[in-house]
């Protein structure tokens, strides 16, 4: 079993007629764009008002939550007293952005005691730990506020009490029963799930504090950057902030996106929410994964062109020896799940010493594109223990899985698509076993194909470019807001049109009855090949404007193919 036999299963979501009729009526729009804003949560005219044009006037008041006020007070107090505080953030790009939104904003009130930290993702982990309230305290520091992480950090909560430091956490991932003995615990997972910032990511949290302590609205290209990178719905709120975020970034004066838009080869006049998550997002993530990222945080936080530059080029050396490290341990893993055969498999563990445990999570996440399994990739250390990353399929919770499988395992914790591991090597080949045998229970082994949900089954009469241009006010797409998607059946390729581009990319002219379009396939040279574009195809694609030599035309961006005979 490879990549090429994983058939994707296409499933066409339903479409209800009658909403769709009333909300294409209400908001004049074709009963196309009606079914899209129903698909992504939309239940009212009023509320596909807001989608088709995103704002932030119908933000949530920060005081809304759940110890804001008492946080503000705390740190206006600080700032009267001219406390020396700490603003401690994660090794990640939400934590990252979200920490310089805060250090950014005390800065404006005239702050100076400041300092901000993260944790080297190698040698500490994740999130605030009693040995780093223990040296803020040696420094003079009195009052500790964290960034996208704390909501667990019960230990170093203690020892900061013991200290006499007040510890704000400032976190948006889902508390356990108890929390930690904090002074104030700002986190939309602390109220009711109808809340608009429910699903807020680090950042947008620590916007919406400094927010209130500053009075103004700043910074929106670093939330939206942390709300992009971190893969949160990109619904209600969240979307309002990535769309004005994204705008701000497309102008910005800012050094450090500047520098690292030009060693990316972007344009930020061009920049998408896409581009952040592919393009932006992994440099900046690359320090922390390879251990600090500190330079990440200076970069977002620097006013020198001249260190923008440095730090930009730093950044992307970084990720290209991530990217280096990335390709060598999928290449093993593919070789010993080759090697093993991977058939008759539920799940896979893979585990081996050398392996770098701030990247195998992008490579478990690969393999199971690749393979379609729940899969589990384990670091192990000189000291024999292995820190290990876990992504899963469709219908296979994770923690639940991993639950059974306690005993084995030193701790364990993430959500149901997604988890991290700490396991002591001996207990590597039970813990196997134990994981596939619960894969085993819950999924079956022949058959498990990925899913791809398309919007709509579609005819190419129907592209036009009132279409397109109201498909792109359903921008800034991403996580629970996906770029549409259709199905065309029946599409044939134009004799002569078909040619294979450097990459594994291809262009043919799809003509589905009177209807002629250029279509762009990339990397699907592989699937897509002249023998079966001789016939008629189904296709799954996704429509645009393109430009060219001053020409602007509407070109489908095909993410699938099949024979229309299958």
């Amino acid at each position: 079993m490879t990549s090429r036999d994983l058939t994707r299963k296409w499933v066409v979501q339903p479409e209800d007629r009658v909403r769709t009729a009333e909300l294409a009526r209400g908001l004049n729009v074709p009963r196309l764009i009606a079914h899209l804003l129903i698909l992504r949560g939309v239940k009212s005219v009023e509320e596909g008002r807001r989608f088709l044009s995103p704002s932030l006037d119908g933000l949530s008041d920060p005081l809304q939550l759940t110890d804001t006020a008492v946080a503000v007070d705390r740190i206006r107090a600080a700032l009267r007293d001219r406390e020396r505080i700490l603003i401690f953030g994660d090794y990640d790009v939400d934590g990252i952005s979200g920490t310089a939104v805060l250090v950014r904003a005390l800065r404006r009130l005239g702050h100076e005691a400041l300092e901000y930290g993260l944790p080297n993702r190698l040698t500490e982990g994740y999130g605030l730990a009693p040995e780093h309230v223990q040296s803020a305290h040696e420094r003079g520091v009195r009052l500790i506020i964290t960034v996208d992480n704390g909501i667990g950090a019960h230990d170093a909560a203690a020892r900061a009490r013991q200290l006499g430091i007040d510890l704000i956490v400032t976190d948006h991932h889902v508390p356990n029963d108890n929390l930690p003995e904090a002074l104030a615990i700002l986190n939309p997972k602390r109220e009711m799930a109808e809340h608009p910032a429910w699903d807020a990511s680090g950042a947008a949290v620590a916007f919406k504090l400094a927010s209130v302590l500053t009075g103004d609205i700043a910074d929106l290209d670093l939330v939206a950057l942390g709300l992009v990178a971190d893969i949160v719905p990109l619904r209600g709120e969240n979307r309002d902030l990535v769309a004005a975020g994204l705008a701000v970034l497309s102008k910005t004066a800012r050094p450090g996106l500047q520098k690292l838009a030009e060693v990316a080869s972007l344009r930020l006049s061009e920049v998408t929410a896409g581009k952040i998550a592919f393009q932006l997002g992994p440099r900046i993530n690359a320090g922390g994964r390879l251990g600090d990222g500190l330079a990440g945080l200076s970069l977002l936080l620097t006013e020198s062109s001249e260190e923008a530059g440095r730090l930009a080029q730093s950044l992307n050396e970084a990720n290209e020896e991530r990217r280096s490290i990335e390709q060598t341990i999928f290449d093993q893993a593919v070789e010993e799940i080759e090697r093993t055969g991977p058939s008759g498999h539920g799940s896979f563990v893979l585990a081996k010493e050398g392996w770098h445990s701030g990247i195998i999570g992008i490579v478990a996440a690969r393999l199971v594109d690749k393979y379609y399994r729940p899969t589990v990739l384990i670091a192990v250390g000189e000291d024999g223990v292995g820190r290990g990353s876990a992504r899963s399929v469709e219908g296979f919770d994770l923690v639940v899985a991993l639950e059974p499988c306690r005993d084995l395992l030193v701790r364990f914790g993430g959500h149901k698509s997604a988890a991290g591991l700490t396991i002591q090597r001996e207990n590597v080949e039970a813990f196997t076993a134990a994981f596939e045998e619960e894969a085993a229970k819950r999924l079956p082994v022949e058959g498990l194909q990925p899913v791809v949900n398309t919007d709509a089954l579609v005819a190419l009469s129907e592209i036009d470019s009132r279409l397109v241009a109201l498909l792109e006010r359903l921008q800034p797409c991403g996580y629970g807001n996906p770029s549409p998607l259709f199905c065309t059946c029946g599409v044939q390729a134009m004799p002569n049109s078909y040619r294979e581009l450097r990459g594994g990319h291809i262009r043919f002219t799809a003509k589905e009855g009177a209807r002629i379009f250029p279509a762009v396939g990339f990397g699907l040279a592989e699937k897509a090949t002249p023998e079966l574009l001789a016939g008629p195809v189904d296709i799954l694609f996704s429509p645009r404007f393109s430009t060219w030599h001053g020409d602007t035309m509407i070109e489908l961006v095909v993410k699938d193919m099949r024979s229309s005979s299958e």
